[in-house]
């Protein structure tokens, strides 16, 4: 598994709440995972987050 600090600015996906979410990883907190989505910003609450993974496609 691949620590968060090492994803910052990559393409991630993320799984949460069985909804996938891709884009550039910017900023994880205690509360939320901040994410810069094609055209907008997308933030999840870390509670709802299954996985975060390098976007491999």
């Amino acid at each position: 598994m691949i620590p968060l600090h090492i994803m910052l600015g990559k393409a991630v996906r993320v799984v949460a709440s069985d909804i996938v979410y891709r884009g550039i990883l910017i900023e994880v907190s205690e509360d939320a995972v901040e994410l810069r989505g094609e055209g907008q910003w997308i933030t999840i609450s870390t509670d709802r987050i299954s996985s975060i993974t390098i976007d491999e496609g």
